[in-house]
């Protein structure tokens, strides 16, 4: 019993660090075009972290949110194929990703 403990605790870990290292999970707030909100888990793409959104990168990129900016991130980050799973809208993780800042919708 205590040898399954010790090889469970090891497989979590372990998927635990592969999904650090390779999956982002990207939520797109309520805004006009999506009005419920999305969170999607995807591939990693480049520098991406463990929790993005379009408002994330657009404060990294530009240093501010605006709605041309999330609608170039949004086009420019998530592809059809990247999609892992599709979610509802998490606001943990958006303000993960925002480090705990809202904007205007």
């Amino acid at each position: 019993m205590k040898k399954l403990l010790v090889i469970l605790a090891i497989l979590a870990i372990s998927l635990s660090i592969f999904a650090y290292n390779k999956l982002t999970i990207f939520t797109v707030q309520p805004i006009g075009a999506i009005p419920d909100g999305v969170t999607v888990v995807i591939w990693k793409k480049g520098d991406m972290r463990f929790f993005e959104s379009p408002d994330s990168l657009c404060i990294q990129k530009t240093g501010g949110v605006s709605l041309l900016c999330r609608m170039r991130m949004l086009g420019n980050s998530i592809d059809k194929d990247d999609i892992i799973i599709r979610l509802p809208y998490s606001e943990y993780a958006y303000l993960k990703s925002t480090n705990g800042k809202t904007f205007d919708r």
